[in-house]
């Protein structure tokens, strides 16, 4: 079996000890010449770095390395990619994995050195995956160069399907993939509190609505993100807007409701 190639390049994965930093520095320890750790807490980045075998680095060197990967809280990102952007040597990279490119992505390029490739990735999986096979990544190279190729090309490696976009397009489709998926559940979760608050449902919920449940639980979780999403995203609003108008559309129920159904898969389903 042939052995894959390995990039001699070096990557500080920033807020590593988080569970997203950490998936990402297990997928690209083993194809770059070194991977980092680091974190706001020093014991934390070593603690996570020894998990998955790999350095770690205090937040003062965070920005000496080929590749700075920064997996913060959506809130932070502009400031910490400002801050390692001005530091980071000519021809590296910085890259974040935010899921709203608006207002972020502007942010970094007009406070960032032009030496600096920037990329703007959006993993559309969660830390709980083991590995990125078949995972799909949207990236906007706001500003590209070779070492962006190279480290999309690692990605595509190690199974990936890598779409590029613009902030733009990547924020409307997120409106309508992330607000709009989310809004619904938040919802229907508002719905259920009105509706039924003493009605001790849990021994009738049915294996379809265990799964709802799942997505509510993993929503819960996430809040900081799910949060963000619904206050940061430019179009949020008016896909929340959407769903009000919808939704009182159909206080009445009729046929027309399964060719809607049929349509609205065949949009989210590959042709």
């Amino acid at each position: 079996m042939q052995e894959r190639s390995k990039s001699k390049f070096t990557v500080t994965v920033v807020g590593g000890a988080g569970k997203m930093g950490l998936l990402l520095s297990k997928i690209l320890k083993d194809r770059v010449g070194a991977v980092r750790i680091s974190s706001r807490d020093s014991m934390r980045a070593k603690e996570a770095a020894e998990s998955v075998g790999v350095d770690w680095v205090s937040n003062d060197q965070a920005h000496t390395s080929d590749i700075v990967v920064v997996s913060v809280p959506i809130d932070q990102t502009v400031e910490v990619c400002q801050n390692l952007g001005q530091r980071m040597n000519a021809q590296s990279l910085l890259v974040d994995i935010t899921s709203v490119k608006t207002g972020i992505t502007d942010a970094v390029v007009g406070n960032t050195p032009s030496s600096v490739e920037y990329l703007s990735l959006h993993p559309l999986f969660g830390p709980q995956v083991r590995d990125i096979r078949g995972r799909r990544c949207i990236a906007v190279e706001a500003r590209g160069g070779p070492l962006t190729d190279k480290f999309l090309k690692i990605l595509s490696e190690c199974g990936a399907s890598v779409r590029k976009s613009t902030a733009e397009d990547h924020d409307k489709a997120m409106a309508v993939i992330q607000v709009l998926h989310h809004h619904a559940l938040l919802a229907f979760s508002s719905a259920l509190n009105k509706v039924a608050p003493n009605m001790g449902l849990s021994e009738y919920v049915t294996e379809s609505l265990e799964k709802t449940l799942q997505n509510l639980e993993s929503m819960q979780l996430n809040w900081q993100t799910i949060s963000a999403i619904q206050k940061c995203n430019p179009y949020a609003q008016q896909i929340r807007e959407a769903f009000a108008q919808t939704s009182n559309e159909m206080l009445s129920f009729n046929e027309n409701s399964r060719a809607k159904l049929q349509h609205a898969i065949s949009l989210l389903r590959s042709p």
